[in-house]
């Protein structure tokens, strides 16, 4: 354990406008290699089938010829995958008009279908003449009009998995969003007495301590800079967090003059670890506002941090007068908000414990997945 210097400057970002374009092309060829995949992959599997079928049909295996004529059809389902894809975006399954949706991908399924039947049908026939040994010899019509029910199967399949990926798609995006607009929401919450408080206390050491005024201003400054350093990422490093808390607190010294004393434990491995972003914000403004300020005597904080086996702990902890003499608000909505949080991203895998014993004090414990530091 260890107390250590949590200022952060600002890490400098990539454009917008490039990191968008950067996700688009990543985007495109990651499309691309899971169409290739899906074709090539579903049509390699049906070789054998192909063959055992020749063999039963007592016209003998020809494993060139069915692997030509696979692998055709594959071809040709990815040259017509783009037209799929931007059928399935034009016409969605969801809303009221989502049979006039399956209807379109019925008709163009059986447009694609027959002319994949046909391309495969004459290309085999070109290079490889009529099947030997064969006693009925299909003609064109015959092979697209028994192919063709089998190859929208195939089609219909194709285009349900591209409506389930966008629909699990467009569902993360809204729980991204969501989370951003939760971290947008939380900063503009930086509680304005908090900043009312300060900005007063700077006008009045404008007067007694000029020295003082401008240690606040400068505080300040930088605690505005670090609330907007980390955008609206919905994780950020643990370092960042906590730099941020503790410009918070040292100006919270500064106003409560000795009545508050803060202890830092950190276990230095853990600083690297993704948490929430402002996750320790509500937990701390709570210990000062509803534990320290109602104290005639200094109080103590504590904030920590430890990973073992996996798992992330952080705690915040005062010595104030705990719940039983402490405002509703102190377990209401702040920390209402914080589980919700940690609920949506973590699921089952978090806890928040609260402890507030009899003699007074309050506890608050959050156990998280450990996350390692994103790569650069």
């Amino acid at each position: 354990m260890a107390t250590l210097n949590l200022t952060a400057d600002p890490i400098p970002q990539e454009s917008p406008a490039a990191a968008s374009a950067a996700r688009t092309g990543r985007a495109r060829w990651s499309v691309a290699g899971w169409v290739l995949l899906f074709w090539f992959g579903f049509y390699a599997l049906m070789v054998p089938s192909d063959m055992i079928e020749d063999m039963q049909m007592a016209h003998g295996a020809n494993l060139m010829r069915d692997l030509f004529g696979s692998m055709m059809q594959a071809a040709f389902w990815c040259l017509a995958s783009p037209l799929i894809l931007r059928l399935t975006q034009g016409f969605p399954i969801e809303g009221a008009r989502h049979w006039r949706s399956i209807g379109v991908n019925l008709a163009f399924g059986l447009v694609v279908s027959a002319a994949n039947c046909a391309v495969e049908y004459l290309a085999v026939h070109v290079f490889f003449g009529d099947r030997i040994g064969s006693n009925v010899h299909w003609t064109l019509s015959q092979s697209v009009l028994v192919s063709t029910p089998y190859l929208v199967t195939l089609y219909l399949s194709f285009a349900a998995m591209v409506y389930a990926v966008r629909l699990v798609r467009r569902y993360e995006e809204r729980e991204r969003l969501l989370a951003q607009a939760q971290v947008q929401a939380l900063k503009a919450q930086l509680n304005p007495h908090f900043l009312y408080n300060t900005l007063n206390a700077v006008s009045e050491f404008a007067y007694k301590d000029a020295a003082i005024a401008e240690r606040l201003i400068t505080m300040l400054s930088d605690l505005l800079r670090l609330s907007f350093a980390g955008g609206d990422a919905p994780k950020v490093p643990l370092a960042d967090e906590l730099a941020f808390v503790r410009r918070y607190l040292d100006i919270q010294q500064l106003l409560l003059e000795d009545r508050l004393q803060v202890r830092y434990a950190f276990d230095t491995a853990a600083l690297d670890a993704q948490v929430p972003n402002f996750i320790l914000q509500p937990l701390v403004e709570n210990a000062v506002v509803h534990g320290i300020s109602r104290r005639a005597a200094t109080g103590h904080i504590e904030l920590g941090a430890r990973v073992a086996d996996g798992v992330l702990s952080l705690w915040v902890a005062d010595d104030g007068p705990g719940l039983a003499g402490a405002s509703p608000r102190r377990h209401g909505i702040g920390l209402s908000h914080t589980r919700a949080r940690l609920s949506q991203l973590y699921g089952p895998e978090q806890r928040l414990d609260i402890e507030s014993p009899p003699g007074g004090g309050f506890n608050a414990r959050l156990r998280l997945p450990y996350e390692p530091p994103r790569a650069a």
